[in-house]
């Protein structure tokens, strides 16, 4: 068979732990929504044994992500180098919470 011009990509991987003192509620999950459309590539959040699309706010509020939560995030897609690097410095940054913990 030929090619149809579909090569394999590569999923980035990047973990990180939650900032946020309340978690993923409405307001922070829909702040990181925004933030994460601005990438063509499909973005999987983990935790656990629970993935969940994240650019979803029903995934990202199902997956009851607390402060310190550890979750590994997946892209996969043209621009999933610029998208993991950005969601990685995302949150490292916790003015993206109203609630921080310092």
């Amino acid at each position: 068979m030929g090619s149809n011009g579909s090569a394999q990509r590569e999923i980035k991987k990047v973990e990180v732990t939650m900032p946020c003192r309340l978690g993923f509620h409405a307001r922070t999950a829909t702040r990181f929504i925004f933030f994460v459309r601005q990438f063509v590539s499909r973005i999987r959040i983990i935790k656990g044994e629970l993935v969940v699309d994240g650019k979803s706010i029903l995934g990202l509020l199902a997956l009851g992500a607390s402060w310190n939560s550890c979750l590994l995030i997946e892209v996969e897609g043209d621009d999933s180098e610029k998208a993991s690097q950005a969601i990685e410095t995302y949150f490292l940054y916790p003015e993206n919470c109203d609630d921080v913990v310092r």
